[in-house]
C-alpha cells in the first residue's frame, strides 16, 4: 500500500464512466452492481464521481443498461426518488426510540439505519437538519469543529482510516462516521478534505513538518546506538513514542500485516494494526527500526511485555 492521492477526473466523458461501471459488471458476470462492489473489484474512478455525474448511482446503472436490484432501488444511497422525507424521516425516529437518545452521529445511525446517511445528506443537505426537521437535537460531534485538534492528530487518524479501507479515504467516508473527528475539522484545520489529504501525502514523503512535542522525525538510528545501563537503571538513547513516519515505514516493510497472524485490515473488518518494540522498551528496547514490528491488536495484547526469547 502507498500513500498517494487519487486524480480528479473532471474531464473524463460520461461515456467512460459508463464503460468502467460495465467493464466491473462483467468481470463479476453480474447484471448489476453495487457502489461498494465497484470500489473494490477495481473500478477505476471514485463512485462519488459517477453519482455527481448523473444525479445518483441507480441513474447511472440505468445508463449503462444494466438493472438495479430490488434492494437498490428500496435503499438506493444515491436515489431520493425511492424514498420519501416522510420515510427518512420516520426511520431517524425509530433509531431515536431503539437507542433511547434525542440526538446521534451519523455513525450511530449507520450502525442502526435503514437508510444510508448520504440519502438524508441530498434530502437535507446537512445531518443536524434532518435532525432539526424530524423533531430531534441537533448532533454536536464532540470533537467536531475543535481547532484545537492538531495537525498530527489528524494525520494519524488519516493514517488508520486509510489503512482500514485499504484505499484513499473520500469525504462520504468521513460523514458515514469511520473517522473520530468530523469532516469540518479537516476543514478548518487545512482548508479542505482534499488539502488534508494533499498534507499528509506530503508529510509521507517528508515535505511537510507538523509541530508535535517529544516527536523525531529520524526514521533509522545509528547502528551503533545501544542502550545503557547506569547503576541498573536504563538509559536509552531514543523516545519510547513512534512518530506517524516511522510507523508507516515499518507497516509499509510488513505488508501492513501482521507479523504474527498474517492478519491485515483490508481483509479483516474492524482489525487494529499496533506497532510492537520486539526488545520491550522496559526490557532495553529501542525505537529502532530494527528493534520494531507490526502486529494486530489481538496479538500485540497476547504478547503483552515478552520479548521474542521470552516467549520460546
Amino acid at each position: 500500500m502507498e500513500f498517494k492521492l487519487n486524480d480528479y477526473h473532471r474531464n473524463i466523458t460520461d461515456e467512460e464512466l459508463l464503460k468502467d461501471i460495465l467493464r466491473v459488471a462483467s468481470s463479476l458476470g453480474k447484471n448489476t452492481i453495487s457502489k461498494t462492489e465497484y470500489v473494490k473489484k477495481g473500478g477505476k474512478y471514485h463512485s462519488s464521481t459517477i453519482e455527481k455525474r448523473f444525479d445518483g448511482w441507480l441513474n447511472a446503472l440505468r445508463k449503462c443498461g444494466l438493472s438495479p436490484s430490488k434492494n437498490q432501488m428500496h435503499y438506493g444511497s444515491a436515489n431520493n426518488a425511492c424514498i420519501t422525507t416522510q420515510e427518512l424521516i420516520s426511520d431517524l425516529l425509530r433509531v431515536s426510540e431503539k437507542i433511547e437518545k434525542k440526538t446521534f452521529s451519523t455513525g450511530e445511525y449507520s450502525k442502526n439505519g435503514t437508510y444510508s446517511v448520504s440519502s438524508y445528506l441530498k434530502k437535507f443537505t446537512t445531518w443536524n437538519n434532518a435532525l432539526k426537521i424530524s423533531g430531534l437535537e441537533p448532533f454536536d460531534h464532540p470533537l467536531g469543529g475543535n481547532t484545537k485538534v492538531s495537525e498530527y492528530a489528524c494525520l494519524e487518524e488519516i493514517e488508520r482510516i486509510w489503512i482500514a479501507l485499504g484505499r484513499q479515504p473520500t469525504t462520504t467516508d468521513i460523514k458515514n462516521g469511520i473517522s473520530k473527528y468530523s469532516l469540518h475539522t479537516y476543514e478548518r484545520r487545512f482548508g479542505s478534505w482534499r488539502k488534508a489529504l494533499e498534507f499528509f501525502v506530503e508529510y509521507m514523503n517528508g515535505e511537510q513538518e507538523v509541530e508535535k512535542s517529544d516527536d523525531s522525525d529520524d526514521i533509522q538510528l545509528p547502528a551503533e546506538t545501544t542502550t545503557k545501563s547506569v547503576d541498573n537503571v536504563l538509559v536509552h538513547k531514543t523516545k519510547r513514542d513512534i512518530n506517524l513516519r516511522l510507523r508507516f515505514t515499518v507497516m509499509k516493510r510488513d505488508n501492513f500485516k501482521c507479523c504474527m497472524c498474517g492478519r491485515s485490515p483490508a481483509t479483516t473488518l474492524g482489525l487494529e494494526l499496533q506497532i510492537d518494540h520486539i526488545i520491550p522498551w522496559s526490557k532495553g528496547g529501542e525505537t529502532a527500526i530494527d528493534n520494531l514490528q507490526t502486529l494486530c491488536s489481538d496479538c500485540n495484547l497476547g504478547k503483552s511485555n515478552l520479548s521474542e526469547n521470552d516467549q520460546m
